[in-house]
């Protein structure tokens, strides 16, 4: 695995007018056909994802309709993978309407934000992921409030589940996704090496995105678990609780795998 400064101008030179071709895409959509919201969206996310030069497998059954669906989070790039695969709009902390050029595209992609740390809105908040909820919209939730380096799921907070109690959502589903990022240049990524695609902690953002585009492919798993409907739970921390359980096994599971196929590749090594 190298680092090269070429290649990530290279693809920033790529990236930029890409990104401002289907925004603009997108802005005419929104104002005359927002009927087709989700196919520029979708496009930009999965153009993003090639010139970064990310990988999916993708693997159970995926909803489509009225679903809020529940994953970890590890770094941006879970916005750019999800963003590709899945018709939603996302739930993001308030900070990001301060970041330059990224507020701009969650505006275009209708995101919800929420202001994480204060209790009082909490309620507010919930009405308006309802109201999207209602209006047609597919919402994406990450409810760790923060992104770690993925080897497990942190705690989830179970006040922004609180869409399920609404009567009149009981038929809509909750459906739990788990991310983990599995290889990079083909190699297992082992703990010292997850830093390179996790961003997480007081990582500054700029830094860390000129050197991940500067790496080479990366391979990430995606799987759908089982969905539910929200009038399958008594409450908010049931819901809560059903999510964290799949989404931690999962995670659990890929880093443990993770670690033999790193073994037997040092093995491997060893005998060359």
């Amino acid at each position: 695995m190298l680092y090269s400064p070429i290649l990530s101008f290279i693809r920033l030179v790529v990236l930029v007018p890409w990104i401002t071709i289907i925004s603009f895409c997108q802005f005419v959509v929104l104002c005359f056909f927002k009927r087709f919201f989700f196919v520029f969206y979708k496009f930009l996310f999965f153009g993003i994802r090639k010139i970064f030069g990310i990988k999916l497998k993708v693997s159970g059954v995926q909803e489509t309709k009225r679903v809020m669906f529940i994953s970890n989070h590890i770094s941006y790039l879970d916005i750019i993978i999800l963003g590709s695969v899945v018709n939603a709009v996302f739930v993001a902390k308030s900070e990001i309407k301060g970041w330059p050029i990224i507020n701009k595209l969650c505006m275009l992609g209708k995101t919800i934000f929420i202001e994480r740390n204060n209790r009082r809105s909490v309620k507010k908040q919930s009405v308006s992921i309802k109201e999207h909820m209602k209006n047609g919209f597919n919402v994406i939730l990450f409810p760790e409030g923060t992104s770690s380096d993925g080897s497990k799921v942190l705690s989830f907070k179970s006040s922004l589940f609180e869409v399920v109690d609404y009567e009149e959502l009981r038929n809509y589903k909750l459906q739990p996704i788990s991310i983990s990022y599995n290889k990079l240049d083909g190699l297992p990524l082992v703990k010292i090496h997850r830093p390179f695609l996790a961003w997480f902690g007081a990582m500054s953002l700029a830094p860390h995105v000129w050197q991940f585009l500067g790496l080479g492919t990366s391979e990430v798993n995606i799987r759908f678990h089982k969905s539910e409907k929200f009038s399958a739970f008594l409450n908010r921390k049931e819901a809560c609780r059903y999510c964290f359980e799949r989404i931690s096994e999962q995670v659990i599971k890929d880093y443990q795998l993770l670690e033999v196929d790193n073994k037997i590749k040092l093995n491997e090594f060893k005998f060359l």
